[in-house]
């Protein structure tokens, strides 16, 4: 599965699962129901396809709503919009609604239309709606945006290990189980883009078995589980799912994934902090219980200073 194809289906999926979401952002106000979706769309244009249109109704007419994402701006891009629009009006016979969606944050202003000249003389001219995702940070880090939380990575200035932190808080509010998997799925393979995959596997660490029945992702999770098996990194978790386990093999389970937890704490201060302080070292070899290792790993991206979390690794410890 080529990387550049399951990060486009993702944002692709997106667009199709959150179109409701889209459409109050682009048309705040207006009563918009939506129908229904229809998917691979075929166009009478040689080896090109729609992969979804959804199917609104306002006012008692239906119209079609094309969603097109822009990762960075593509100069074909206001044609390829008028001339889907046209192919899909005319294929349909229904009037098109086209919107943009721009994702990484861009200065330079962004064209809202497809224009046709003679010198400095506009005569044609198909306008869009532009929405530029990084005008909504606010909102989806105050979770009134939730869904669009997988997101945020693109539309920081300066994507973190905070800012991953964040949007993990945001997807496990979202109650429903089948959701909060694909939020979680789509929030690595967009962080992919920004942070080396074993990092996040390590990060996401205690999500990575919501995410199984996530198809989209699967591949990634069987790499990722069978490169961390052969270190031992996940060799509790698979274990534990086999029954009959007997004591001596339970105790080294639990030592094999403290190790791990140690691991991952260890990456994770690298990446936020560079070198790693002796003391800190010292002291988380000490702690011995899974549980507290799991609060230290929790605690890494919430701290400022080394110093503080040399004192949270105290306490763990009875100092």
């Amino acid at each position: 599965m080529a990387e550049i194809n399951i990060f486009d289906r993702t944002l692709k999926l997106i667009a199709r699962d959150h179109a409701e979401v889209f459409m109050k952002l682009a048309f705040p106000g207006e009563k918009i129901n939506l129908v229904g979706t229809l998917e691979n769309v075929e166009i009478s244009l040689p080896e090109e396809r729609v992969d979804f249109v959804h199917e609104i109704e306002y006012n008692g007419e239906e119209y079609l709503l094309h969603i097109e994402f822009q990762l960075q701006h593509q100069k074909k891009f206001p044609k390829r919009v008028f001339v889907y629009s046209a192919e899909l009006t005319n294929q349909f016979e229904k009037s098109v609604i086209s919107l943009a969606l721009y994702l990484e944050r861009r200065e330079s202003q962004i064209p809202e239309s497809y224009v046709v000249c003679l010198g400095n003389d506009v005569i044609n001219q198909f306008s869009y709606p532009v929405l530029k995702i990084w005008d909504y940070e606010e909102e989806i880090r105050s979770g009134k945006l939730r869904e669009l939380a997988p997101l945020l990575p693109m539309i920081v200035k300066e994507a973190t290990v905070e800012t991953l932190a964040e949007e993990r808080r945001l997807i496990l509010q979202e109650k429903d189980d089948k959701k909060r998997a694909r939020l979680l799925a789509t929030a690595v393979t967009v962080a992919s883009q920004y942070f080396e995959r074993d990092f996040l596997w390590r990060f996401f660490r205690e999500e990575v078995e919501q995410m199984h029945e996530v198809p989209f992702i699967s591949d990634w999770i069987k790499e990722a589980e069978e490169s961390a098996a052969k270190q031992g990194f996940l060799q509790g978790r698979q274990e534990g799912r086999q029954e009959g386990r007997q004591e001596g093999r339970q105790e080294g389970r639990q030592e094999g994934y403290a190790q791990a937890c140690r691991e991952d704490i260890i990456s994770l201060l690298e990446d936020k902090f560079g070198v790693v302080k002796r003391n800190i070292l010292n002291y988380l070899d000490k702690v011995e219980r899974v549980g507290s290792l799991r609060m230290l790993l929790k605690k890494v991206s919430k701290v400022e200073t080394q110093e503080e979390f040399l004192d949270l690794i105290k306490i763990a410890v009875g100092e």
